[in-house]
C-alpha cells in the first residue's frame, strides 16, 4: 500500500511540474505567453476556437500586458479574422492536443473574453 502510495504521489508531481501557466508583460506593446500542454480544444458555431491551458493564468496577470480578460483558462482564435491561420492553428493543436507534445502560443489583447492567440507553434 505504501509502495502504490509513493508512485502514485511521484507521477502526480511529475506531471505537476510539467505544468505552467500563462504569463504576460508589457514589452513589445504587451502580450501574454503559454509554454505547456493543450488540454482541450473547442470550436462553437460562433466561430471561435479555445484551446485549455493546463494551468489556469492568475487573474491579475493579463493587466501586465495591458489587456482586461474575463476567462483565464483558455485562449482564443477568431475563425473570421484569419480564416487560413485558424485552420494552421486549429490543426497544430490537435496535433498537440492528440500527441501530447507541448505548444508555445503568444497572446494580445482578448477576444470573446479570452486571451486572443496570434501564434502557435509546436514543441519536441
Amino acid at each position: 500500500m505504501i509502495i502504490r502510495l509513493f508512485l502514485f504521489l511521484s507521477i502526480f508531481v511529475c506531471f505537476s511540474a510539467n505544468a505552467s501557466a500563462p504569463v504576460c508583460s508589457a514589452s513589445h506593446g504587451g502580450y501574454c505567453h503559454y509554454s505547456g500542454t493543450v488540454t482541450n480544444l473547442y470550436v462553437n458555431s460562433g466561430g471561435l476556437i479555445l484551446m485549455y491551458f493546463d494551468t489556469a493564468m492568475p487573474s491579475g496577470e493579463p493587466s501586465k500586458a495591458g489587456i482586461s480578460l474575463n476567462y483565464y483558462t483558455a485562449g482564443s482564435v477568431k475563425i473570421s479574422d484569419n480564416p487560413d491561420f485558424a485552420k494552421l492553428f486549429y490543426s497544430t493543436a490537435l496535433t498537440a492536443l492528440s500527441t501530447g507534445k507541448k505548444v508555445s502560443v503568444q497572446m494580445r489583447g482578448n477576444e470573446g473574453g479570452y486571451p486572443n492567440i496570434d501564434r502557435i507553434w509546436l514543441e519536441q
